[in-house]
């Protein structure tokens, strides 16, 4: 499970944001709504830094506000509605009765009937009819409008446009200063989508496009919006004021269903651990929330308030990678998607590398990606195991950084120099990063794909290759004696005598260069000693070099 938290004055600062990247960061969230020009740069800066500091990958994550239907402004800042009153949505100013809409043509679009819903839902009114470009409702709460209170219209779709001008100055600065994500409010089409993707990429830019769901309209389109959106953010907040409380969770179980079907990942917002803006601890009904969120399969999680003016935003996203790290390590078993949209070879392999992983008990998938779809595809189906994205492209690790179970590695490479599994297995075991033995699955594309393409899985064994025999036994490591009489913990012998048998069974491993007959070796194993046997020797091994033995395979490795 992947963290978001949105940056404000609480974490403004280098030594928080360090802090919070050391508990489980991993991207940072610019809320557009609250920010000026230059500050995008100004956070970009500071993720640099910290990024360098800490040796993370944490993206940044631009949420676009989109454009909002909103009422008019009103003498004295106010206007009280009366339950059974009639009022209007027009342009006549004068009228006291016209509460107003900063977007006339939405009034095309309503009919006797609809419900409109004002100042976040605490007001619904009822369409009562329409005549040209005014409509009249009829209040069924009474209440205060302030100025420029948001309007809701639960699902219609609404013609307001993508982005505002502001969204496209924060675009532009967004592109020029590399951050990863742009997230895109109130979609209700696919074509909203693609507006926004055609918008950046006019631009030079190739950010990952963030979808969020807040609308009736949205939600009921989710199959197609997933299908063209590289993430779905669950806007739990507006999807509240759209429809019953009630009716939330189980949008949020319908969202996150319906993009996993597809493989695209989904990020779970609002109220996640709200309390934590005041309190160090979260509630239990809180935490439930959170489980229930990673139990549906959801990719991300999101903190707003609870990090941005919260007393505790290191503390906020402590608690959820805790939490997360327990339900899945208890839980353990994630449904892949049901459907994946792209290369049916790479996802046919990526599966592979699942099943193969699981049944070997790998430590981990190896995935060399430029791009970073196998990473994507690994991460969709989900592995038993964390998935290691292996790349020389230094902006790959923060675009990879909300992907479900990956783990970003950049190994930086020469000009002319081209990294190969050998050089990538040796740079992990330098960096400590496994122990020698350890079992990977590796995914990578054969050179003759011009464009690149995962098309290959194999299985590698961390450390230096000695040789490999017939094993039989379990895994096992130890020092290397060629004497029968050693204080080694694993005996390499040319043969095996009956006579002897006793002499074998101190060791942890025989290792025998040729054949062994049945009979000794069920009496060796039924001992607890693993034997090798046929083992040829491609390495050199020395007595007292230490060496791993794998029981499945048979490999040996120093």
């Amino acid at each position: 499970m992947k963290i978001i938290a949105t940056i404000g004055p609480a974490c403004s600062d280098p030594e928080t944001l360090k802090g919070m990247v050391r508990a489980g960061l991993n991207n940072v969230r610019i809320n557009t709504a609250h920010i000026e020009k230059g500050y995008i740069t100004k956070i970009r800066k500071m993720v640099d830094q910290v990024n360098e500091e800490t040796k993370a990958s944490v993206g940044i994550m631009v949420d676009l506000k989109g454009p909002e239907l909103r009422t008019r402004a009103y003498d004295g800042g106010r206007m009280e509605i009366k339950a059974g009153n009639t009022y209007r949505f027009s342009d006549d100013e004068s009228d006291p009765r016209n509460i107003g809409v900063n977007y006339l043509n939405v009034i095309d679009t309503l009919e006797p009937g609809d419900l409109i819903l004002v100042s976040d839902g605490k007001i619904t009114l009822r369409v009562v009819q329409k005549s040209g470009n005014t409509v009249e409702v009829k209040a069924l709460d009474s209440g205060v409008i302030r100025d420029r209170g948001r309007i809701n219209i639960p699902g219609k779709v609404l013609n307001l446009g993508v982005t505002t001008e502001r969204d496209e100055l924060f675009i532009k600065e967004g592109i020029e200063a590399g951050v990863e994500f742009f997230a895109l409010s109130f979609v209700q089409t696919r074509e909203n989508v693609e507006e926004l993707q055609e918008l950046v990429m006019s631009q030079g830019g190739d950010q990952l496009i963030v979808s969020k769901i807040e609308t009736k309209s949205g939600l009921q389109n989710i199959s197609d919006i997933s299908r063209v959106s590289d993430f779905i953010m669950v806007a739990r907040g507006d999807l509240g004021v759209e429809m019953p409380l009630e009716e939330v969770i189980v949008a949020q179980k319908q969202i996150i269903r319906e993009s996993h079907k597809h493989g695209v990942p989904t990020i779970v917002a609002t109220q996640v651990l709200e309390s934590m803006v005041s309190n160090p601890v979260p509630t239990r009904a809180e935490v439930s929330d959170v489980t229930n969120a990673i139990l549906d399969n959801a990719d991300v999680l999101m903190l707003s308030e609870e990090t941005a003016i919260g007393k505790y935003p290191v503390e906020s996203v402590e608690y959820l990678k805790n939490i997360s790290e327990y339900v899945e390590r208890s839980y353990g078993n994630f449904a892949g998607p049901e459907e994946f949209l792209g290369n049916r070879i790479a996802y046919s392999i990526a599966m592979a590398a699942r099943v193969v992983a699981s049944e070997i008990r790998a430590a981990g998938i190896l995935a060399f990606t430029q791009s970073g779809n196998t990473a994507k595809m690994l991460s969709a189906v989900r592995p038993p195991c964390p998935v290691y994205a292996v790349t020389t492209n230094p902006k790959m690790p923060a675009r990879l950084s909300l992907y479900r179970d990956v783990i970003p590695l950049y190994i930086p490479q020469e000009e002319g120099q081209k990294l190969t599994q050998l050089n990538a297995l040796e740079w992990l075991l330098e960096k400590g990063m496994f122990e020698k033995g350890s079992r990977l699955v590796i995914t990578s594309g054969a050179p003759y794909f011009l464009f690149g393409g995962t098309n290959e899985v194999r299985i590698a064994t961390v450390g230096r290759f000695i040789g490999r025999g017939y094993p039989c036994g379990k895994s096992t490591d130890g020092v290397v004696t060629r004497n029968i009489d050693g204080t080694g913990d694993v005996l390499i012998t040319d043969s095996l005598s009956e006579r002897d048998m006793d002499r074998y069974g101190k060791f942890r491993c025989v290792v025998c260069t040729s054949s062994v007959p049945h009979r000794l070796l069920r009496e060796l194993t039924s001992r607890g000693v693993t034997v090798l046997s046929n083992t040829r020797l491609a390495g050199d091994v020395k007595e007292g070099d230490h060496v791993t033995v794998d029981g499945d395979t048979g490999v040996i490795n120093g």
